[in-house]
């Protein structure tokens, strides 16, 4: 190795702890924004789900009714029959 190299070494070497606490601490607020991102993408979705069924169940609600007293008559028809 040269001088050069041996001097960086020990340089690293000696800031090694202050290195590492750093970068641990730049790895926590990578997580943490992270956890804020995806944490505000899941409330915006939520919120946006819960609009769309709000909307929705505004709309009137359309019933419909069926005669089936011809379906009854045939059944009947076919006890009288038995």
């Amino acid at each position: 190795m040269s001088q050069e190299k041996v001097e960086k070494y020990k340089r690293e070497k000696a800031n090694r702890e202050k290195i590492m606490r750093r970068e641990r601490w730049i790895r926590r607020l990578e997580y943490g924004g992270s956890a804020v991102v995806l944490l505000a993408l899941v409330v915006w979705f939520s919120f946006a789900v819960y609009k769309n069924v709000e909307s929705g169940s505004a709309v009137s609600t359309t019933t419909t009714e069926m005669d089936v007293t011809a379906v009854q008559d045939y059944l009947n028809n076919l006890s009288m029959e038995n």
